[in-house]
C-alpha cells in the first residue's frame, strides 16, 4: 500500500502551485489539450484521448444499465485525481516493485479497495506490461460524478454550488468533523462488523487530515465529479483483457455499493469473477480478513498460472524464431 498524492502522509501541493501542476496526471491526456502541455513531460504510461466519453454504457443500483457521457477532467484541474494517482502507481510499480529485478516476474498484481479502484483500472490500461490482473474489494461507483447523477443538467448546477461553498467556507465544518468520536461513527456506517472500527483505524486516518492542507485536498476530492468510472475502464477497447483478468469481490451488507450493480459486472469480458461475502460492509478486508485474504491468495494463484503459461509460451515463441531463423540463414 502506498499513501497516493494528497492522501494519508504524502505532500499536499496546492493546486495552484507549479508542483502541482507538473504533478497532475491530466496535463497533455486529453487531445482538447495543446501538445505543448506536454513538453519536457514523457509520454510514458499515459493514452492521449478525449476529455468527454460520449455514450458510455454503466450500471444502475438495480442492475441495469444507462448511457452517459463520462467527463474525465477535474473540473478545477486539481492534480488530486485518477490519472495522477494512476500515473504514481506505476511509478511505484516501476521504481520500488520491480527494481533491480527483485522479482522472478515483471508484472505485479493490483489489489483495491473502493476508489482505488479507478486508479488501479487506469494504470492497467496505461501500462499493460506492468500489470497481470487486479482484484477489486467493493468498487466505489462515485455518486457525485455528473454522469451519476440524476437529471444531471438541471442538479449538477446545485451541486456545484453546494461544492464551491464547502471550498470557500467549509474549514470549520471540517475542523468540527475531523475529531476521533465523530470520524469512529462516521466509519461504523459502511462497517458492518464495526467492531474493526478501533483506535488503530481511526488514528491511521484521522491523523494525516489534521497535516497542513489535507482540507484543501479533501474539498478538491468533494469537488471531483468526474474522471474514469469502473464500468468504463473496464469496457474500455484499450484495457487488456487478455492479460489482465479482473475479480471483484464485495460485501452484502455495504450501504455504498448496491449490490445487483456489483453483479451485473461479471457481463463484461474482463472480469471473471464477482463474489459476494455475506455478513460484511464496505470494508471486508478489515472487517473479516480471514475471509478475504485466502480469496486474494486463490486470485494470486491464479494469475500466477496465467504469468507462466504466457512465459511458457513466449519462450516457444522465441525458440520458433530461432529454428526459423538458423533455416533459412543455412
Amino acid at each position: 500500500a502506498i499513501d497516493l498524492l494528497g492522501s494519508g502522509w504524502s505532500s499536499k501541493p496546492p493546486r495552484s502551485s507549479d508542483v502541482a501542476k507538473e504533478l497532475n496526471g491530466e496535463r497533455g491526456r486529453f487531445i482538447e489539450d495543446d501538445d505543448g502541455d506536454m513538453v519536457g513531460r514523457p509520454m510514458v504510461g499515459r493514452q492521449r484521448g478525449p476529455s468527454i466519453l460520449s455514450n458510455v454504457e454503466l450500471g444502475t443500483a438495480s442492475g441495469g444499465s444507462k448511457i452517459s457521457d463520462v467527463d474525465l477532467r477535474h473540473p478545477l484541474g486539481s492534480p488530486y485525481n485518477f490519472f495522477t494517482w494512476s500515473e504514481q502507481i506505476s511509478d511505484f510499480t516501476r521504481d520500488v516493485v520491480l527494481k533491480d529485478g527483485r522479482r522472478t516476474t515483471n508484472q505485479v498484481s493490483l489489489i483495491c479497495n473502493s476508489i482505488g479502484t479507478m486508479s488501479s483500472l487506469q494504470a492497467t490500461i496505461d501500462n499493460p506490461d506492468l500489470y497481470d490482473g487486479v482484484c477489486i474489494i467493493n468498487p466505489n461507483y462515485r455518486e457525485l460524478h455528473s454522469a451519476e447523477v440524476p437529471f444531471a443538467d438541471l442538479s449538477m448546477p446545485v451541486v456545484r454550488s453546494v461544492q464551491r461553498l464547502l471550498r470557500e467556507n467549509g474549514r470549520g465544518l471540517y475542523d468540527a468533523l475531523a475529531k476521533k468520536d465523530t470520524v469512529r461513527e462516521i466509519l461504523k456506517e459502511p462497517y458492518a462488523i464495526t467492531e474493526a472500527v478501533d483506535d488503530e483505524l481511526v488514528s491511521v486516518l484521522l491523523d494525516p487530515l489534521l497535516t497542513e492542507g489535507a482540507a484543501d485536498v479533501v474539498f478538491d476530492t468533494l469537488s471531483y465529479s468526474a474522471g474514469p468510472l469502473p464500468e468504463q475502464q473496464l469496457t474500455s477497447p484499450s484495457f487488456p483483457t487478455e492479460t489482465a483478468p479482473v475479480w471483484v469481490m464485495y460485501g452484502r451488507s455495504d450501504p455504498w455499493t448496491p449490490a445487483a450493480r456489483v453483479e451485473k459486472m461479471i457481463e463484461y469480458d474482463s472480469v471473471e469473477k464477482v463474489i459476494p461475502l455475506d455478513g460484511v460492509g464496505h470494508c471486508p478486508h478489515d472487517e473479516q480478513p480471514e475471509v478475504v485474504n485466502p480469496i486474494i491468495l486463490e486470485f494470486l494463484e491464479r494469475v500466477k498460472k496465467s504469468d507462466k503459461a504466457q512465459t511458457s509460451s513466449n519462450s516457444f515463441l522465441s525458440q520458433f524464431e530461432k529454428m526459423k531463423n538458423n533455416m533459412f540463414n543455412q
